[in-house]
């Protein structure tokens, strides 16, 4: 589980490289060619794709075309996101403007630039919470000792987890959803360093242990 802790962007003017240049003339075309059919559709994420660069118009922003820029020979670390109004898009397409402006990663060894200030880098502005993870029963044992339970063996039920744990705090009895298949049974406690999800067989054997933050809610 990932999550977020943003780092602080540097602003500055960046030069346009010729690349971008290229393809978002080939991107201008498109959108004048948009305005003359109805056929021609940018209202959806990669609707435009010209050159290096795609993404899509997004409803009436100030800067509505929303478009990524993946230079030819780079990484997923040298992307640039652009926010775009069509008068800048013609403006670099035609060479009228040389520079813009962006925000980026601080981190020497991340290229990623952004046009608005507001947005995140998924190398930089992310952590894994190491308190978060799902493992079989048997890699959970260690884990489960550092935490003070003591008790359980790879072969446990939920009776044996009942005995060590007492009442669970949350609890789901299995079913099966219309979607989702069968959904296993679990019972979960609130610990005072986190969360600790038991999930079972239809055995009723402990099957794996998800160890979720302290404040974890779902749809997090």
């Amino acid at each position: 589980m990932r999550q977020l802790r943003p780092r602080t962007k540097e602003r500055r003017n960046v030069s346009i490289p010729d690349e971008l240049r290229e393809s978002l003339r080939e991107a201008f075309e498109l959108i004048e060619q948009a305005k003359r059919s109805s056929d021609v559709a940018l209202d959806f994420d990669d609707a435009i794709q010209a050159g290096s660069v795609c993404g899509g118009r997004f409803g009436k922003k100030r800067r509505p075309y929303v478009l990524t820029f993946s230079p030819q020979g780079g990484t997923e670390r040298d992307r640039w996101f652009l926010t775009l109004d069509h008068t800048e898009i013609e403006d670099i397409a035609d060479g009228h403007m040389a520079e813009i402006s962006t925000y980026c990663c601080s981190p020497t060894d991340c290229r990623c630039k952004f046009r608005e200030a507001d947005e995140h880098c998924f190398y930089c502005d992310y952590t894994e919470d190491e308190t978060y993870a799902l493992m079989p029963i048997a890699e959970a044992l260690e884990r489960l000792a550092g935490l003070g339970i003591n008790g359980l063996t790879a072969n446990s039920t939920i009776q044996d987890v009942l005995a060590v744990l007492g009442m669970p705090d949350e609890s789901s009895k299995g079913m099966k959803d219309s979607a989702l298949g069968y959904v296993r049974p679990w019972i979960k406690y609130q610990l005072s360093e986190c969360q600790v999800r038991f999930g079972f067989r239809k055995d009723q054997e402990v099957e794996d242990v998800t160890f979720l933050p302290k404040k974890w809610k779902p749809g997090d």
